[in-house]
């Protein structure tokens, strides 16, 4: 018997999506930038860059007050779906890259709190 997770779940209706409909799931790169100490010997301040790639799809039709019924979204803000990260989770302030577009994360929400897929306010 398969034991099914949230993810492999995420990743069939992705993998189905994408079969019958073209050009709606993307790939995407997740990157987090994490600011380090500031030296002020030297006057700078270091970072390093984590990324993560999975697929994304945005939810033009789904509002965002249905996952997010706290937040009121701006007119260049949107839903969308992060499915296939194995790295990191998904946090405010990321960034994510999909077709083109570099998308701030603004709100996340881990659908069913079992790290495969997640719900993004984004705004691009």
């Amino acid at each position: 018997m398969d034991v099914k997770t949230v993810a492999s779940i995420a990743k069939g209706a992705m993998d189905a999506v994408s079969r019958k409909i073209g050009g709606v799931i993307h790939a995407a790169m997740l990157t987090r930038t994490i600011e380090g100490a500031y030296d002020p010997a030297t006057g700078t301040q270091t970072s390093t860059t984590e990324t993560d790639s999975g697929r994304l799809v945005l939810a033009s039709e789904t509002p965002v007050a249905d996952i997010f019924p706290d937040y009121v979204p701006g007119p260049s803000e949107g839903l969308a779906y992060f499915e296939g990260l194995t790295v990191l989770a998904p946090a405010e302030g990321d960034a994510v890259t999909a077709g083109g577009v570099t998308y701030a994360v603004l709100r996340v929400r881990d659908i069913l709190g079992a790290g495969g897929l997640y719900a993004l306010v984004v705004r691009g």
